[in-house]
């Protein structure tokens, strides 16, 4: 390689012949040398070696005339940049370790020297500077020095132990956890801090190291002052500088310990809970769908534990349900929602709660799952349903009895009205002569199949064999003719009529067989329900009512009919009148018994069910004495005005008639008894309101969560709880201060029983014995209804009696508990009441009381109804409540 000169000058002087005869040995080595003339404008280079541009990329011609700075980047150490101006500056020597940047832009760690050079007169006129890269030298330091920092200030506790157990560094965590200054914690023998491993334990545990280079496990470490503390290792073995070490890292594992003896307690808490849930079932599933937790009730879901935990969804369910609850638990865990759902599998119906569950972070980290058996409960509610249909039926029928003398109207309408509710093909009413052959008068039938109305029927075993269990009152129920037992000429008389199931209940009027009320089920065999027989036989008893009260009627006809007749010949003979008129009066009174027995016998009909038909039975005969009352009115004044023609006629009686009318008071009966007929005209129409209060408490008519004026149930509830409000003086007043509420979706019913359970509370306050003896005190009841933020409303029952003791406040909302006698109290209402406010109506049920003045229970319902959440905690404010 020439060397360019140093000026212009075409004689070489020592110097430059100088460097002239070390080019080679410059460009020989591997470090990377650069000349900078100083005596040049901005002191370029003018010599580089091979080296130099092997280090930076740049080939001489592109570092030849520039100065060094354009290596340098903008992250380059403005202090060592100024320490080598500082050292060219006064010709001094100089090292520093920079970063500079290659050709290509990547960056690289110079160990730059650089050495003055005079000439013969001492001027500076040359620097050479001396270049190594040392990069990667530069980061094994920073490694080096980022682990011994990291290492010294980890949160686990770092050892290193010799081959003899002996400990030769502890870092910080170390000292802290153990509690040992660090210079006495070096120098110790491992077993010296961890009882589990005396010499003998400890050369077998270095043999096990070396084999497999690196171990895990949980053991105790003792500190300074003696305390035992559970940790976890990891060891790993490292040779350095011909020594082998054992490198520990140990963890404080105390928490973690406790934490898993929490969870072992909760998990075997969980077990038991899950075991005891009745009728149902309890599945734990972790994020992935997979059970890990199976308890309870199993057997009902047609599994084993063994084929649910450690299973997926798919892998445990049937297809049917996989398909119902995957979804369900998938939102739960995504998006933290409880989920009900019901679904059905081998016969039997099932209610599920899905429900997130979140670790301590808030985060969801599995998902509870709650089977319950409600095969029981849907069967109910069926029941109530196929219940509510016959009342409803039950009710629409008497009804037709009442507002219809015509006999084939009311028949009419109760073969299509059973036709309707049952679902069935055909249904008839076949009605027997006198020689027990009969013929079907009134049908109600499909499109699908042929009528059968007017048939003359004429089967001599089902006359001779089945009609006198019929009017012993037998029910016959057949799902499939071909396996009923049936004789050949009965089968071929129900083939006649597409037949393939039917139910046959007898009506009878009076003690007499009068026909058959007949349901035919033509498409295919049917299994008859209980409670469709049960309607069956109730209908047959209203058809009975109506049959018998048409013949009445009939007969009353005749009978007024024959009354005209005799009052004819009641002016010719004083005898014949009399007659006549007793016969009118025992007639009257048939009428009169048979209007009772009517009464009576559909009052019967309903005897036994719920509260709804009660009350629908005791309004038909109260409506039917309103009804007949004005008849019982014009024959009165009918016969008042007989017996006063009598009178003007006849005044001077014989002895026996003069005697009688002495001993009734004739005068004191016709001013009395009028006002008689309307004292039972105004009982009548008490009952009807009673009867209405009754229905609007119980809301008899309404089923399910529907909107309701809350008024209207506080107002039946008060009118219901009239008699112990005004049982014994002083009578308790009650005070209604009722906002302008919207109508709120609620369960009403359940809603009246709060009502009476607060109201009733608040009623045996006030009567408490010893309570209040102040002759002027006026036991009081506020009912304030408002708007509540939210879109809530608020219902406030307030009492002026003795209020509750905190020890009370704290469990009156606990099952089972009272404060009343043995035998007063059962303690389910506020319980009962809380559950149906919280959970039913997702409402807020708050006690407010202050002991000697009073009580004041407070809820708050949504106007728009919200789905079931879990139980809140029960909210009772004491003394102390403002």
């Amino acid at each position: 390689m020439n060397l360019p000169r140093i000026d212009g000058d075409s004689s070489l002087t020592g110097e430059q012949a100088l460097l002239h005869l070390y080019a080679p040995a410059l460009a020989a080595t591997s470090t990377g040398i650069a000349i900078a003339d100083l005596c040049q404008p901005d002191q370029p280079i003018i010599y580089c070696n091979p080296a130099f541009e092997t280090m930076t990329g740049y080939p001489p011609a592109e570092v030849i005339g520039r100065n060094c700075r354009f290596l340098q980047g903008e992250d380059t150490d403005p202090a060592a940049v100024a320490q080598l101006r500082a050292a060219i500056a006064s010709g001094q020597e100089c090292q520093v370790t920079l970063k500079n940047y290659r050709k290509d832009g990547t960056s690289f760690w110079n160990e730059l020297s650089i050495s003055p050079i005079h000439d013969e007169a001492g001027k500076l006129t040359h620097y050479i500077g001396i270049q190594n890269d040392v990069t990667q030298r530069r980061e094994d330091e920073e490694v080096r020095r980022l682990m011994e920092f990291a290492v010294e200030r980890a949160a686990d506790a770092a050892f290193f132990i010799a081959a003899d157990a002996t400990i030769t560094y502890a870092n910080r965590a170390a000292s802290q956890l153990l509690g040992y200054p660090r210079d006495e914690l070096v120098g110790l023998t491992l077993p010296e801090i961890a009882p589990d491993f005396p010499l003998t334990t400890w050369l077998s545990h270095w043999q096990a190291l070396r084999q497999q280079g690196s171990l895990t496990f949980e053991t105790v470490n003792q500190t300074k002052d003696g305390r035992l503390i559970p940790v976890e290792v990891t060891a790993n073995y490292l040779e350095f500088n011909g020594h082998a070490y054992n490198c520990a890292f140990t963890r404080d594992i105390s928490d973690r310990k406790r934490i898993e003896a929490e969870q072992r307690r909760s998990e075997t808490l969980y077990r038991l809970l899950a075991r005891n849930i009745p009728n149902g079932v309890m599945l734990f599933f972790d994020r992935q769908g997979c059970c890990r937790l199976a308890e309870g009730r199993l057997d009902a879901l047609g599994l084993g534990k063994e084929q649910l935990q450690d299973h997926t969804l798919q892998e445990a369910f049937p297809p049917e349900v996989a398909t119902v609850f995957a979804p369900a638990y998938e939102a739960a865990l995504r998006d933290g929602r409880t989920g009900v759902y019901e679904y059905s599998a081998l016969e039997r119906d099932f209610l599920m709660r899905v429900v997130p569950m979140r670790a301590t972070d808030g985060k969801i980290s599995s998902g509870l799952a709650t089977i319950q058996d409600i095969t029981q409960q849907k069967q109910t509610a069926r029941d109530l349903l196929s219940l509510a249909q016959r009342q409803h039926l039950a009710k629409e029928i008497a009804q037709r009895i009442r507002q219809s003398l015509d006999l084939q109207t009311v028949l009419n309408a109760a073969v299509e009205e059973v036709r309707e509710v049952l679902q069935t093909d055909r249904v008839v009413l076949y009605r027997f002569d006198p020689d027990w052959y009969g013929q079907i008068v009134v049908e109600s039938v499909g499109d699908r199949w042929q009528p059968s109305i007017h048939a003359q029927v004429e089967d001599e075993c089902f006359r001779t064999s089945h009609v006198p269990l019929y009017q012993k009152g037998r029910v016959r129920v057949i799902a499939d003719i071909y396996n009923a037992g049936l004789d050949p000429c009965h089968i071929q008389l129900l083939e006649r009529f597409q037949v393939r199931a039917n139910l046959v209940v007898p009506v009878l009027q009076g003690d007499n067989l009068w026909g058959l009320l007949i349901v035919h089920h033509c498409q295919a065999p049917r299994t008859w329900r209980e409670g469709e027989i049960e309607l069956l036989q109730e209908l047959s008893l209203q058809l009975g009512i109506a049959i018998q009260q048409a013949a009445l009627f009939a007969q009353v006809e005749t009978e007024l009919q024959e009354r005209s007749r005799a009052e004819a010949a009641l002016r010719q003979s004083e005898a014949q009148s009399r007659e006549q008129a007793a016969t009118l009066a025992s007639t009257l009174q048939d009428l009169r018994q048979t209007q009772a027995q009517l009464i009576q016998a559909e009052k019967m009909s309903s005897l036994g069910k719920l509260v709804a038909g009660i009350a629908h039975e005791i309004n038909n005969p109260a409506s039917f004495i309103q009804g007949n009352l004005t008849y019982a009115s014009e024959y009165t004044r009918s016969l008042l005005k007989l017996l006063a023609a009598y009178q003007q006629h006849y005044p001077e009686p014989v002895a026996a008639v003069a005697a009688v009318a002495e001993e009734v008071d004739a005068e004191f009966i016709a001013e009395d008894f009028p006002k008689l007929l309307t004292s039972m005209q105004y009982g009548t129409g008490r009952i009807r309101d009673i009867i209405l209060s009754l229905r609007n408490f119980s809301h008899l008519d309404e089923a399910g969560l529907k909107p309701v004026d809350l008024h209207k149930g506080l107002d039946s509830t008060l009118a219901m709880l009239g008699a112990q409000l005004e049982q014994r003086a002083p009578t308790i007043c009650v005070e209604r201060h009722y906002g302008d509420l919207p109508e709120v979706e609620c369960y009403p019913s359940l809603l009246n029983q709060v009502f009476v359970n607060l109201l009733t509370n608040a009623i045996d306050a006030l009567r408490e014995p010893g309570f209040q003896t102040e002759p002027d005190f006026v036991p009081r009841i506020v009912i304030t209804t408002a708007i509540a933020p939210n879109d809530c409303i608020s219902i406030s029952i307030r009492d002026n009696g003795p209020g509750i003791t905190p020890a009370v406040q704290a469990q009156m909302f606990d099952p089972f508990f009272t404060t009343k006698p043995v035998g007063q109290g059962r303690g389910l209402g506020l319980a009962t009441s809380y559950q149906i406010v919280t959970e039913k109506h997702q409402g807020k049920i708050c006690c407010y009381s202050t002991p000697g003045e009073g009580a004041e229970f407070r809820i708050e319902l949504p106007v728009r109804a919200v789905a079931e959440t879990p139980l809140a905690t029960p909210q009772v404010i004491g003394a102390a409540a403002s």
